[in-house]
């Protein structure tokens, strides 16, 4: 597992082991007796209408559901609970004494009701990025689902079960009404003169909107030097913009178009014409000095004689302005549409409104024609094209010149769409993404992301939940990505997913693989799986992970982590065709993990310029490579006490894919890392109070000096994911090698382990974290093998008895104890783990440190901003035990040192705090014997003199304490660190604390 770690660096951060593990292994007599006892009744429903998760055959390690392990009483059981409260009650459920479960459902539902055109119950939008025309919309309702599939997985509480059920059922309403919109021929509505178009615009700002457009034939303009385009407009709002027509050559890159001409309903102060050869620096212009008024008909026209352009509006001049170019000069334009803007448009929106008799004519019409036109269209002849829309519903928008040049309207409608769609909003996203509009107001944001979120819920309430409503729903859903994505040529999909936010897609890739794993339909499962592989970053990062290339500096976290999870279900379809996708995974796994990870398992952040790199206000992405003090100087001395980095949807993320791995290779150094992000980042991200208005989970939890904790975010990505978090922490207590024969206990929580299949039930009873021991009763008969996972900060002991007697078996840190033995019911493990105070280092400055007590950082509460400074080593004793110079408080993993309090993440508090400190050891002392010698020369490992001699701790006696001392005061005199002198001060100096580092 080693990637670029040394040993060393492994000890230091406490987070990795460098190699597969060493087990001691233990052999026992065997014990007959009754098989075990059942699970807790409040999850036997639960379980029984759980379909099987999909097991993949290149798993070592197999996972058990979250129905079959209930949570006993501890800190993880009681943050749970304030979700499930959460989850019974938001709406609020109950008003003016009367109580009503699904208004929280309901206001989930809103936004998909009301984009399908459905009943919204009257209830209140969600607020935050769930407001009504949030271009996120529909995220948070996907979380939601899975909230309440895993509420009920865990407990078998029915209200959990009857709001999932209402909620899918009503998606499955949307997803009808969507389906039955898209199958209607286009309708004609009431224009100007008859009949006139519709256009449905962009959902920025307006809650609903198709991105529908009419296509009109290659050409149509080709060979006009003089010309008049004329059109009646009734726009439903008055966006900067929005395109009448727009006539030209579809861009290439992110820039607009180079050739093209067009018309908008607004700019400045009115409707602008502009026609360019060189892109929009070069445009020629004609801008209208008269606004149309949104809700109102307008007649607009665009008329060029000679060198000059004129813009009417309702028959009368608005703007002129010097037109040396025409459409001859844009050669034979490709793409001439009505209601859009040419290729890519980036963040210019669609036309929302309606239009009537579009006409062009081969000349330029004076004053009075064009005046007359506007009062009756047929009183000049419009001999290029005349698109009157008074034909039938339908997608052909017919020529009335005569000249045959007949339109098309695309849009959601005509049977064009798939029928599997849903979603919160219209498909206008999806449209412009596979155009390249980025992230903005104007734009578009991550439409995969909320996507995936929706699919992923609904996944959930079918696995943990059993609902085939749910299977049907998310299953027509994924036929519909494949038909859009399966039409989408490769290198637009690398350009896509290369964006930033607008291009993210969660795990979309991990959603389709996973539909194709179980679905029954070869052709089908084979279209899910090609759908999975549309999502591949092969622009920049897959390729760059599959080389083992560190490409992530400076990209977006929560954006690519759990894409990688989704590779490996990819990988899990055909391992030998699909060995890169693993490839790639692990590889991207140790490019964060330690490289990128903060103490409290968290990563990412804001960090400074350097040559080569600017420098990065986005909290949200990834710093370089080995920047943990840099980026922390950096925040402190400019972010918020809020925003620092360690976002908490990425700590979600990060542990995924991490449990997704430890399948592929049970390797303890993942567990390893599991625990600390769960135990210090995740547990400590929801706050310790109730709430039925809000989730009280953290977006992030940084880690620089002074830092706070912003508890709330109902509605944002990681109030999401922490209504997840905190409802699910049963779901890697225990694993199952694949032939079922070995138990692994990987993290110590309370909780027991209903095993059906084997006959046992695997009872755990422990207040861990604030306990360092626990008790394991292991219910059942026959053999059996139970791997402990030691964990590697456990360097104090891993202590094993059963039955009382003492296991003889090594317990090395980083590694499993393996209990192997035929098992009788109430057969008793007890395991004490004594935790220990010790110091871990930053990577990139061995002066920034963290405190831990066994698994758990231990921040200094202070509200200042300024770093805070310890000194531990004049207070050592032989042992080296920190204990003596950090005092324990009367709360569990509570201490003081230097009069600040130290106190763990999972209290849920919203103090000031200090994850980091500077520690400061300037002089040699041993006690209070100061040797006046400088400490501050380092080795090549970063080191100090103290901390070498410190590192052999503990010590049975003064004497070998002094030839430590010795040894290593030699090192550092033939290094040149120490002068001769120096190290003789030095020796006597140790030689003299004998008293003052005696226990006492």
């Amino acid at each position: 597992m080693n990637k670029d770690l040394s040993r060393r660096t492994v000890i230091r951060l406490g987070a990795l082991a460098a190699a597969a593990p060493a087990v001691g292994t233990m052999a026992a007599g065997s014990a007959g007796a009754a098989p075990g006892s059942a699970s807790a009744a409040t999850a036997a429903n639960a379980a029984a209408s759980q379909p099987n998760l999909p097991i993949a055959d290149s798993w070592q390690v197999r996972p058990f559901t979250l129905s079959q392990v209930t949570l006993g009483d501890s800190v993880f059981k009681e943050k749970r609970n304030r979700l499930l409260n959460y989850a019974r009650e938001y709406g609020p459920s109950v008003v003016n004494g009367v109580r009503d479960d699904q208004r929280g459902p309901d206001r989930m539902l809103r936004s998909f009701r009301v984009t399908a055109g459905l009943d919204h119950k009257g209830v209140n939008p969600i607020g935050s990025w769930e407001s009504p025309d949030g271009n996120l919309r529909g995220h948070f309702s996907g979380h939601f689902l899975t909230l309440l599939a895993q509420s009920w997985a865990s407990t078998g509480e029915q209200i959990f079960k009857d709001k999932l059920d209402y909620m899918v059922e009503a998606l499955g309403e949307c997803q009808d009404a969507f389906a039955a919109l898209a199958a209607r021929p286009t309708p004609r509505v009431e224009g100007r003169h008859g009949t006139a178009i519709r256009f449905t615009g962009t959902p920025n700002g307006h809650i609903t909107g198709d991105a529908d457009f009419i296509r009109l034939p290659e050409g149509i303009v080709s060979g006009l030097t003089d010309f008049t385009v004329a059109a009646w407009v009734k726009s439903a709002v008055r966006d900067d913009n929005a395109r009448v027509f727009d006539f030209g050559h579809p861009g290439d890159a992110a820039s607009d178009s180079l050739s093209r001409m067009y018309l908008t309903v607004h700019n400045d102060t009115g409707p602008r014409f502009a026609i360019t050869t060189g892109g929009a620096a070069a445009e020629q212009r004609v801008q209208a000095t008269t606004a149309l008024t949104a809700g109102q008909w307008a007649h607009v026209a665009i008329v060029k004689s000679g060198s000059t352009g004129t813009l009417y509006v309702n028959g009368v001049a608005a703007g002129s302005g010097e037109l040396t170019l025409s459409p001859s000069d844009l050669g034979s334009t490709p793409a001439n549409w009505l209601g859009r803007a040419q290729f890519p448009q980036v963040n210019i929106k669609f036309l929302n409104g309606l239009m009537d008799e579009f006409q062009i004519f081969g000349r330029g019409l004076d004053a009075a024609e064009v005046a007359a036109v506007a009062a009756d269209p047929a009183s000049a002849s419009a001999d290029v094209a005349w698109y009157r829309f008074d034909e039938a519903p339908g997608p052909v928008v017919t020529d009335s010149s005569g000249r045959g040049r007949h339109g098309e309207f695309l849009g959601a409608t005509d049977g064009r769409r798939h029928p599997g769609f849903l979603s919160a909003y219209t498909e206008a996203q999806f449209i412009r993404l596979e155009e390249f509009t980025t992230y903005s107001g104007t734009g578009i944001w991550a439409p995969y992301y909320t996507l995936h979120k929706i699919m992923r819920g609904l996944i959930d309430a079918y696995h943990l939940a059993g609902s085939e409503r749910a299977l049907e729903i998310v299953t027509k859903m994924g036929d519909w990505v494949h038909s859009r994505l399966s039409r989408v040529p490769r290198e637009n999909l690398n350009r896509m997913w290369s964006l930033h936010i607008a291009g993210e897609f969660g795990g979309s890739n991990e959603n389709l693989a996973h539909l194709a794993a179980i679905d029954t339909d070869p052709e089908r499962s084979a279209n899910h799986l090609a759908a999975a592989k549309a999502f591949d970053n092969r622009r920049t990062v897959f390729p760059a992970a599959l080389e083992d290339r560190d490409v992530l500096t400076g990209i977006h976290v929560n954006q690519h982590v759990p894409q990688f999870t989704g590779y490996l279900r990819i990988y899990e379809q055909d391992t030998e065709a699909n060995a890169e996708y693993f490839t790639a995974a692990d590889n991207f796994w140790h490019m964060i993990i330690p490289h990128r990870m903060f103490s409290h398992g968290a990563a990412g952040g804001q960090y400074g310029a350097a040559p080569g790199r600017p420098e990065n206000t986005n909290p949200e992405l990834f710093q370089p490579r080995g920047d943990i003090s840099e980026s922390l100087h950096y925040q402190a001395a400019t972010a918020g006490t809020t925003s620092g980095g360690g976002e908490t949807c990425s700590s979600y993320n990060l542990l995924k894919l991490t449990r997704n791995l430890y399948f592929h290779n049970p390797d303890p150094a993942y567990m390893d890392y599991y625990e600390r992000g769960l135990t210090n980042h995740i547990l400590g991200s929801r706050r310790d109070n109730d709430s039925a208005s809000d989730p009280q989970v953290t977006y992030f939890l940084p880690a620089h000096p002074g830092a706070t904790r912003g508890f709330g975010n109902n509605g944002t990505c990681c109030g999401g994911t922490g209504m997840e978090n905190h409802t699910k922490y049963q779901e890697t207590i225990y694993a199952q090698s694949a032939d079922a024969s070995t138990l692994y206990v990987n993290l110590y929580i309370a909780s027991t382990l209903d095993w059906a299949e084997k006959g046992f039930t695997v009872t755990q009873v422990t207040d861990f974290p604030r306990q360092e021991s626990t008790s394991i009763t292991v219910d059942g008969s026959g053999p059996l093998a139970v791997k402990l996972r030691v964990p590697v900060w456990a360097r104090r002991g891993f202590t094993v008895t059963v039955n009382g007697a003492a296991v003889d078996a090594a317990a090395e840190p980083g590694t499993y104890l393996t209990l192997d033995r035929t098992w009788a019911p109430g057969d008793r493990i007890d395991v004490a783990m004594p935790f220990g105070l010790h110091t871990e280092r930053a990577l990139d400055d061995p002066a920034v440190e963290s405190i831990f007590h066994g698994p758990l950082v231990l921040p200094a509460l202070n509200r200042s901003r300024d770093w805070r400074q310890f000194t531990f080593y004049p207070s050592l004793k032989l042992d080296g035990d920190l204990a003596a110079a950090v005092e324990s408080l009367d709360e569990p993993n509570f201490f003081a040192t230097h009069e600040h309090t130290l106190r763990p993440l999972y209290v849920g508090i919203n103090d000031a705090h200090h994850v980091y400190y500077k520690r400061v050891e300037p002089k040699v002392v041993f006690g209070s014997v100061d040797s006046g010698v400088s400490n501050e020369a380092r080795d090549d490992d970063g080191d100090s003199f103290l901390d070498k001699v410190w590192a052999a701790a503990p010590f049975a006696s003064h004497g070998l304490f002094v030839r430590r001392v010795e040894e290593v005061s030699s090192q550092w005199q033939a290094a040149g660190r120490f002068p001769r002198r120096e190290r003789q001060d030095v020796l006597v100096a140790a030689a003299q604390a004998q008293k003052d580092l005696r226990a006492g």
